[in-house]
């Protein structure tokens, strides 16, 4: 049985990465190649995602994402506002957001005392 560490990373990490990504480029308009680089995935990553290539697990921790963010809609508005208006950094922190969102525990990175900082100044 994988942990829940695993399934993160192989699940809710791509499904995070995919919302934010057809959020940046349709609300915001931002191109493939901008939305690579701030999220620090190559750019055929993006492409992937946005051509709705996905497994059907990945489809489904998508939609689990997205009803998790209709309850939190102002704080992953908030996040996506950030990285569009140029903020690198806020990309995994949006990621991080999800994730915890997603699965209901938050990992030892969300915890290091940055990203706990600026998640807070994101709110």
């Amino acid at each position: 049985m994988a942990s829940k560490y695993e399934v993160t990373a192989e699940e809710y990490v791509p499904a995070a990465r995919s919302i934010i990504a057809h959020t940046l480029i349709e609300k915001y308009h931002i191109s493939e190649v901008e939305v690579a680089r701030r999220m620090g995935v190559a750019q055929a990553a993006v492409s992937k995602y946005m051509t709705g290539k996905y497994s059907e697990r990945l489809k489904r921790k998508m939609e689990e994402l997205n009803e998790k963010i209709k309850g939190n809609k102002q704080l992953f508005d908030s996040y996506i506002k950030n990285v569009a208006s140029g903020s690198d950094e806020r990309a995994n922190m949006c990621v991080c957001a999800l994730c915890g969102m997603a699965n209901g525990f938050s990992c030892s990175f969300s915890r290091v005392p940055g990203v706990k900082a600026a998640q807070a100044g994101a709110k």
